[in-house]
Order: structure tokens, then C-alpha cells, then sequence
């Protein structure tokens, strides 16, 4: 597997955790709790459980669509928010004339045998196991061929059960990033299926590497080849625990040329990192789904150290834990977009960094894009919601809320670009260091229309402080708000460490929380005014937004404005409101 390089720079490990010889260790309190806000689920196009969905069949369909995923919303409820404006190609495969079916009208007729025989014939497979959903129990891990595409169709009817004992499927191609074979998943469930390491790492006392070098993909570890995944439901499914690299619970890619998932579900998944999917020099697109309440239960994250053993040619230290939903590592090339997904309450493990995403690119930095989605009420001991290294960072017309971390609440980067347009950062915390929403260690980053409301440092003076933007790094900020950041060291920078360059942006208030020093301005010349937001609600759009209220002084005084709002919503390209929301 391929190291995890995590370079951060020690005057920014003096506040999480202290310098290694080669990267970051991260503070040794575990990050848990969370927001009061809950990202819930929304249906994205009808997945299913063992419980529920519809009498399955033969027929198929080729209408495609990703579904609306919506970014959910708080306890109050009401109706689901409007569908996202995310494509993609990948569609539905039509298996309205299946290769196979398994099952002849009766849960009892479709066994694991036939499932079996199905996948080693390929082609396009569907099931006829009743009126009623069926699960499906799988005691032997069933290879798909390299040679023939292969569809699996469960008609939002069926369930393949691994009984927390075995991984499901593997497809392993001839060569890397290279097979074009294609595995398409569609309107299916997987459930307590589970990856076992089989190769140890050699025995070393910690913090050497602890665990694993396999035993990823619980559901499906695929290498050299292409994966679709479409409406499918991923419940409780588990990869090997711990190991630095091993990844997945549900998903591991390994040296494929295209993973694509839209809208799914992935539920209570866990790994040693990425609770839900692990990506290692794959090419990952996420579209329209859901994580909630995934984990990655490795610790320690991963760096190399001198005195350990040298395994695959090199020396590591730390057993994983990055990325509670999603990790993403190697020397990979491509872009990677998230658009329309919601990460609820997942959970990066102890010493690791990202509740929810993680990606370290090596070699060249790379691009990643994150558009319409939430993360609210994540956890991790360093970056509540995402780490970034090395990478090319767009977020744009997403919320990050009530995501909590022992330092970096949201987003923690370092030789990284961010960029952010029309982005809501709300409600987000460090618990005992600094930067309750934003700490950025290096590169640069230009935001837009941003909106930073109710962020908090948690921590005694002197160690809880730049509530909104931590690192030092030099932004442009333009057209934004950084409203009732709270901390409890008067002595030091509340809602930004530095100041940056910009115009047409407000900043409240103008001295701190605990005390009547004034408080550092976030950018030169910045407007010390009250916005008069609003609670985050939903406003309009898929993601949730804090609205100003009528009369606030941050209406009309935007310029070089986006053309949309966070919402969709049209803005002047002059006069436009400051922050995310546009207010007509």
C-alpha cells in the first residue's frame, strides 16, 4: 500500500499535537460529540434494505437520473430541500433482457449458489425472489470476471447479507489503471459484509504501524477496473481494523480508471480509514449520497518513522483512522468531484485527521471539487470535517455545520490551494486548540461570498483562538461575512489569526467575546458592522443557509459578485449581498 504522507508544519503541530520526524501526530483526545444540527438522509432514487422496497422482477429501465439527494436539514423537519443541479454520465444500465435471473419467484429460489453461477457467466443479472425484499446470505467471496461487463440489479427488492464475516465481491484485474471492464451495482443493499486482513505487518511496538496491509472493501475491493455504483444502500459493512493504508468498509479501489457512485447510502460502515469507501490511484466521483455515521477506527493516522521496520520500502509509523467516510491516497492524477452529497456524523479515529474526507495526493498536487454538499456534525481528533494535503481545494455552494475537532472544526490543509464561493461555515468548534472552523498551513486561497456565522474555540487562553481562520496562510476575501465568533482568550486574534486582503466584506463584532480588546480584523479595511443573520435554515437550494435579515448592512454592498447565490438563486454582478445568500 502507499504511504499517507501528512505534512504539516511544526508551528502548526506546537497547537495539535507536536512535531514527528516526518509529519503529524495528531492530539491524543479523541474528537467525539457533535453539532445540535443533523444532516439527515434524504431519499436520493429509492434505495432499499432488507426491510423495504418494492416486489422485484425481471424488467429494467433506462431512465437515469441521479435522484435529489438534498442536504437535510435540521430536527424541525418539513419538506425534504429541492433536488441538486449535479450530472453525470452514468446512468441506470437498461436489464429490461437480463443474461441471468436469479431466483425463480421465491425468496427460497435465490440462493448464493445461483448469485454465484450469475456473476460467473457476467452479463446483465437480475433477480425474481417474490413479492416481498430478500436478502440474499453470502459465506464465500464471489469474484466478477475481468473479461465481461457485468450488471447486478437487485430492483430495490433485494439485500446481499455477508453475515459479518465475509467480503462479498472482488474483481481483480491484469494489469493497473488500465482494464475497462465494468462492474455496475444498481438498486441493491449490501450489509455486514467484511474485509480480514491476511498480511500483518511485522511485529514493531507503537508508534510503529500496527495491523494490516489488506483487507479492504467489504462489499467489493476492486483493482484495475470500473466500478458504478447506482442507488444502492450500504449498511454496516466493514474493511480490516487497524492498518496505515487499508481502507473501505464498503468500497477499496485500487488502481482503477473510473469509480463512480450516485445516488447511495452508506450507513454505519467502518475501516481502518475510510469508513465507506478507501480510494488509492483511483479515479473517485461521488454524485447525489449519503454517509452517515461511518468511522474510521484505525489510530494514530500515518507518517514514517526511523526506528521501524521497513515494510514495502518503507518505515511507518501510525495505524490509520483518516477519513470517518471517504479516504482518498496515492500518487493519483485525477480530479475528484463530489457534488450533491451529504456527510452526517461521521468519524475520523483517535490521533487521525478528517470526520468525514481525507485526501493526501503525492507527487503533483491535484484538484479536488466539492459542490452542493453538506458535512454537518462530523468528528475527528484534527478536522472535523476534511483534511487536505497537497491538493487544488473548490468548495463551492456547500454548508459546513456544527462539525467538531480538538483543533480545525471544518477544514485543515496544508500546501494546498482553497478556494471557497458561496460557502456557509456555520456552528463549527475546536474543542482545545485553535481554529474552530479553517486552519490553513501554506499556499494561498481565494474565497467569495463566504459566510462564517456562530463559529467557537472551546479552549482555555491561550490555546483556543483564530475561531474562523487559523495558519497564517495569505487569502483574498472578497464579498464576506465572519459573524460571532467566540473564544475565551481576549489576548489573542478571535475570528482570524491574520489579516488578509480583500474588499466588500463585515466583520462582528468588533471586540472579543471575552473581554473589550478589539478583536484582529479578518481584512484590511474590513466593515466592523452586525450582519443581522439569521439562524441556518433552509433558504432556497439544497444545502442549508443563514440568511440576513432585512436591513442588514451586508445587503447590496457586494462587487465582481458570482452570478448565483449558494441557493441558485441569481445575483447582480454589482450590489449583490455579501456571504452565500443573496437577499433581493
Amino acid at each position: 500500500m502507499y504511504l499517507q504522507h501528512i505534512l504539516v508544519p511544526c508551528f502548526a503541530l506546537a497547537w495539535i499535537g507536536g512535531c514527528g520526524s516526518k509529519g503529524a501526530t495528531q492530539a491524543t483526545a479523541t474528537g467525539s460529540g457533535g453539532g445540535a444540527t443533523s444532516a439527515g438522509s434524504s431519499g436520493t432514487t429509492g434505495g432499499q434494505s432488507a426491510s423495504s422496497g418494492s416486489s422485484s422482477g425481471t424488467g429494467g429501465t433506462t431512465a437515469s437520473g441521479t435522484g435529489a439527494t438534498g442536504s437535510t436539514s435540521s430536527s424541525s423537519g418539513g419538506s425534504p430541500p429541492p433536488a441538486t443541479t449535479c450530472t453525470t454520465t452514468v446512468k441506470l444500465v437498461d436489464v429490461s433482457t437480463p443474461d441471468t435471473v436469479v431466483g425463480t419467484g421465491t425468496a427460497a429460489s435465490c440462493t448464493e449458489a445461483k448469485l454465484g453461477a450469475a456473476i460467473a457467466a457476467g452479463g446483465k443479472v437480475t433477480f425474481d425472489c417474490g413479492a416481498a425484499p430478500a436478502v440474499i446470505s453470502v459465506t464465500k467471496t464471489i469474484a466478477f470476471r475481468t473479461d465481461k461487463d457485468t450488471t447486478l440489479d437487485g430492483g430495490n427488492a433485494v439485500t446481499i447479507d455477508g453475515g459479518d464475516a465475509t467480503q462479498i465481491f472482488t474483481f481483480t484485474g491484469p494489469n493497473f489503471q488500465t482494464t475497462k471492464t465494468t462492474v455496475t451495482l444498481q438498486r441493491i443493499g449490501f450489509s455486514n459484509a467484511k474485509a480480514t486482513g491476511s498480511n500483518p505487518f511485522p511485529t514493531a511496538s507503537p508508534p510503529c504501524s500496527q495491523g494490516f496491509q489488506d483487507g479492504g472493501g467489504g462489499v467489493i475491493q476492486i483493482r484495475d477496473g470500473v466500478l458504478h455504483v447506482i442507488d444502492a444502500v450500504f449498511t454496516t459493512n466493514h474493511g480490516a481494523v487497524p492498518g496505515p493504508d487499508i481502507a473501505g468498509g464498503a468500497i477499496y479501489a485500487i488502481g482503477s480508471l473510473d469509480v463512480t457512485v450516485v445516488g447511495s447510502t452508506f450507513t454505519g460502515n467502518d475501516a481502518s480509514n475510510g469508513g465507506a469507501i478507501g480510494s488509492l490511484f483511483s479515479d473517485l466521483t461521488v454524485i447525489d449520497s449519503t454517509f452517515t455515521g461511518n468511522k474510521a477506527l484505525g489510530t494514530g493516522a500515518n507518517s514514517t518513522n526511523a526506528t521501524c521496520p521497513v515494510v514495502g520500502g518503507q518505515r511507518e509509523t501510525g495505524s490509520g483512522g483518516n477519513g470517518g467516510a471517504i479516504s482518498i491516497d496515492g500518487g493519483e492524477t485525477f480530479a475528484v468531484v463530489l457534488c450533491g452529497d451529504v456527510f452526517s456524523k461521521n468519524a475520523g479515529g483517535t490521533g487521525a485527521l478528517g470526520g468525514a474526507l481525507f485526501r493526501t495526493p503525492d507527487g503533483a498536487m491535484q484538484s479536488t471539487t466539492i459542490d452542493q454538499c453538506t458535512f454537518d456534525s462530523n468528528t475527528a481528533d484534527s478536522a472535523g470535517a476534511m483534511y487536505f494535503h497537497n491538493s487544488h481545494l473548490i468548495i463551492t455552494n456547500s454548508t459546513l455545520s456544527n462539525n467538531v475537532a480538538n483543533g480545525s472544526g471544518a477544514i485543515q490543509a496544508d500546501g494546498t490551494i482553497l478556494d471557497l464561493t458561496n460557502v456557509t461555515l456555520y456552528g463549527n468548534s475546536a474543542k482545545t486548540s485553535p481554529g474552530g472552523t479553517i486552519s490553513l498551513f501554506g499556499n494561498s486561497g481565494t474565497f467569495n461570498n463566504v459566510t462564517f456565522a456562530k463559529n467557537h474555540c472551546d479552549g482555555a487562553p491561550g490555546s483556543g483562538f483564530g475561531v474562523d481562520l487559523f495558519g497564517g496562510t495569505a487569502l483574498t476575501i472578497n464579498n464576506s461575512i465572519f459573524d460571532s465568533a467566540t473564544q475565551a482568550d481576549e489576548n489573542a486574534p478571535m475570528a482570524c489569526q491574520n489579516t488578509n486582503t480583500g474588499a466588500s466584506d463585515l466583520q462582528w463584532p468588533k471586540t472579543h467575546s471575552s473581554g473589550t480588546n478589539a478583536d484582529n480584523p479578518c481584512v484590511t479595511g474590513i466593515d466592523f458592522a452586525d450582519p443581522l443573520l439569521g439562524t441556518l435554515a433552509g433558504n432556497g437550494g439544497p444545502t442549508q443557509t443563514a440568511l440576513p435579515a432585512a436591513g442588514s448592512p451586508a445587503i447590496g454592498v457586494g462587487k465582481a459578485c458570482p452570478a448565483t447565490d449558494q441557493t441558485g438563486k441569481p445575483r447582480p454582478a454589482t450590489g449583490c449581498t455579501a456571504g452565500a445568500v443573496e437577499v433581493n
